[in-house]
């Protein structure tokens, strides 16, 4: 028992470390994407599309993915999508134009596409308790990227070209599939060639569940936020407040720790702990992190604080958002991860968009970012205390069913 535990131990930090590469090779160009928009003699615009293409190609192969992971085991599905994602990375580099560019990098987006696998490995070899703090610890990989993606792409392009930095997400992205080689279990068995009718059957029952969908659309609005200040700080940042590297970095360490502290915090829980109490009191902390960075965005250092608590709550609530949702299907998890991948990434790659254009008509002013999140903030706020309290309301039910006992 204790070999086979650390053995998956090994596969879900291997695991990690690809989730964190995806991600790290998006936000280690970020500090140089004005660098790259100049190059090739591109608007700035494009930087929001750079980010919002890479999400975009995310959500291009989760529908296909899931039945085939339930046909020929998701091992053989992920180390095919690490090697995907090596591919796309090696031709990043090579872009001669914004167009090739852009193009890249919505491949290289679809390694992404991938990381559901794994979720969906976790949750069905560990129970509740250390599949939320998985859960949580993975997500951290989202928000640690941005931590030490602009440091080291900083460091990386006022030493070398910015295209070095690709070659860094490949050597990593290698490392991983070494480690998901060894690691990955292997009890996956060759299943019957694929029912059409029966899968077309469980997407439906999977999207007409109101507690999936309602529960992924809330943890993309709660996400985007985040991963369009990834996006556009660069812009906010160093073109229109004319701050340093520096800040710009001190400003991505300061927001995203709240969240690397809040799943600390989770880490630390025992067994027993109530995934809505988690929910609600997250709900608490993001909206008053949000509403906060609307009234006092004049104040830099403020801000910046506020958007450190709404980092924080959001690191509370959401590893407990998704477990609710992917198991309240009763579906395949293949396929139910399948669809929360596929549906999450639409939501935030058009949710970044969003914030571009608005960036964009605003000139990237930091006002315009910090009051759009107000209503947002609002509205989040609102979704999740609904999404618990009917949560606690069907425990009851749940408990008399048959699949409880």
């Amino acid at each position: 028992m204790f070999e086979k535990r650390t053995h998956l131990l090994y596969f879900s930090l291997f695991f990690i470390l690809y989730e964190l590469t995806v991600y790290l090779s998006n936000d280690m160009i970020m500090p140089a994407m004005p660098q790259v928009v100049r190059e090739f003699q591109a608007s700035n615009r494009h930087i929001g599309l750079s980010l919002s293409l890479f999400i975009l190609g995310g959500s291009m192969l989760q529908i296909f993915l899931g039945p085939i992971a339930e046909r020929v085991g998701k091992r053989k599905v992920m180390l095919a999508g690490v090697a995907l994602y090596l591919v796309a990375t090696l031709l990043v580099p090579f872009s001669a134009t914004i167009g090739q560019f852009l193009t890249a990098r919505f491949f290289q987006g679809m390694g992404s596409c991938f990381i559901f696998i794994g979720y969906a490995a976790i949750h069905e070899l560990f129970n509740d308790a250390d599949a939320v703090k998985l859960t949580a610890m993975l997500s951290n990989t989202t928000v640690f990227a941005p931590l030490i993606g602009p440091v080291v792409g900083s460091a990386v392009i006022s030493m070398f070209p910015w295209q070095s930095i690709f070659g860094i997400g490949f050597v990593l992205g290698c490392i991983a599939w070494l480690g998901l080689f060894t690691f990955m279990p292997r009890t996956e068995t060759l299943k019957p060639p694929a029912d059409l009718a029966a899968i077309r059957a469980s997407y439906l029952a999977i999207v007409r569940n109101k507690k999936f969908m309602s529960g992924i659309l809330i943890a993309a609005l709660a996400i985007t936020p985040l991963t369009a200040w990834i996006g556009l700080s660069p812009l906010i940042i160093m073109e229109h407040m004319g701050q340093s590297y520096g800040t710009y970095i001190l400003y991505q360490l300061v927001i995203f720790s709240g969240f690397i502290l809040s799943t600390m915090a989770i880490q630390q829980l025992g067994d027993g702990f109530s995934l809505t109490r988690l929910i609600r009191q997250g709900a608490a902390l993001a909206v008053v992190g949000m509403l906060g960075a609307g009234l006092v965005y004049r104040h830099g250092h403020l801000f910046i604080v506020c958007m450190f608590i709404f980092s924080a709550g959001f690191g509370l609530f959401n590893g407990a958002l998704i477990r609710l949702s992917l198991t309240a299907t009763g579906v395949s998890m293949n396929l139910t991860s399948s669809a929360m991948s596929l549906l999450y990434c639409v939501y935030i790659a058009a949710g970044v968009e969003i914030y571009n254009l608005v960036g964009a008509y605003f000139d990237y002013s930091l006002a315009s970012y910090a009051l759009f999140n107000v209503p947002l903030g609002v509205v989040l706020g609102i979704c999740l205390m609904r999404f618990a309290r009917n949560h606690d309301g069907q425990e009851p039910a749940l408990a008399q069913s048959p699949q409880a006992e």
